[in-house]
């Protein structure tokens, strides 16, 4: 077959990948390798979208150098997601991640390669559970049926990682927050809420009253509602910090993400 004429730019390909086995490939007369050639457009939007790939790269690289990345996914029952989990490069390179409704069990644990861990599990539809790549000592974990939290400390910030269940006593979690935070410490508090954050929960009030402010300001879930909030106080604020917000393809959620400087 002669695949020469300029419109059909890629037909050779076309054709030959219907095959899926070279033995199946059988072309009947001379072949015209010359009528066998790539869109001339195709390859410069090829070589511009390699460009910005490689300039991603760096900036990645750069700023992995320069800050901490701190994540955080409702991973939808880890169980079911852990072999996704271990394949997702962003998550597993950031210097600590967290996954909410993990539905691990009470003293179920998991591991990941470089990376400690901290659990509060609560069964089925529940929990919390934060992996560290960096220095950080657990400073306080509580779960029931309602909500899982878990606080660490690092050398220069507080984490802490929530996961609430729906129609959880806000009072109760406002209640407990306040008492683990040390206003002086730069902190973040973030994971799913379960609250839409456009509704200006009490909870949300609650965060703002004591120095806190929400980051995301963008849906984080299928059904569009803004339910997976970051939250810093201002010394963390006043830092030069970012956050992004990232799709997983093995989650109806969406990945949040704190850059913190070193």
């Amino acid at each position: 077959p002669k695949f020469a004429h300029p419109n059909l730019a890629g037909v050779a390909y076309v054709c030959l990948g219907r095959c899926e086995e070279l033995k199946d490939i059988y072309i009947k007369g001379k072949l015209d390798r010359e009528g066998i050639h790539a869109s001339t457009d195709a390859l410069e939007e090829t070589n511009r979208l390699q460009t910005i790939f490689d300039q991603n790269v760096e900036r990645l690289k750069e700023k992995a150098e320069n800050f901490w990345r701190i994540s955080y996914l409702n991973v939808r029952n880890l169980n079911w997601n852990e072999e996704y989990v271990r394949k997702d490069n962003f998550l597993l390179s950031s210097d600590i991640f967290a996954l909410g409704e993990t539905w691990l069990k009470p003293g179920e644990v998991k591991q990941f390669d470089g990376s400690s861990g901290f659990f509060a599990n609560h069964g089925g539809g529940k929990g919390v559970s934060v992996f560290s790549r960096t220095d950080a000592n657990l400073l306080n974990s509580i779960t029931s049926d309602k909500y899982s939290l878990i606080h660490l400390r690092t050398c220069k910030f507080d984490a802490i990682f929530v996961y609430l269940s729906s129609g959880c006593d806000k009072d109760d979690v406002s209640q407990l927050l306040e008492t683990w935070i040390d206003q002086g410490v730069p902190t973040t508090i973030m994971g799913d809420f379960n609250i839409d954050f456009c509704q200006n929960d009490k909870l949300v009030k609650s965060l703002g009253r004591i120095g806190f402010e929400q980051l995301i300001k963008e849906s984080t879930i299928d059904t569009g509602n803004l339910i997976d909030h970051i939250y810093v106080n201002e010394g963390l604020k006043s830092l030069n910090i970012s956050t992004q917000r990232d799709s997983a393809f093995y989650s109806d959620h969406d990945v949040i993400t704190l850059h913190i400087p070193k």
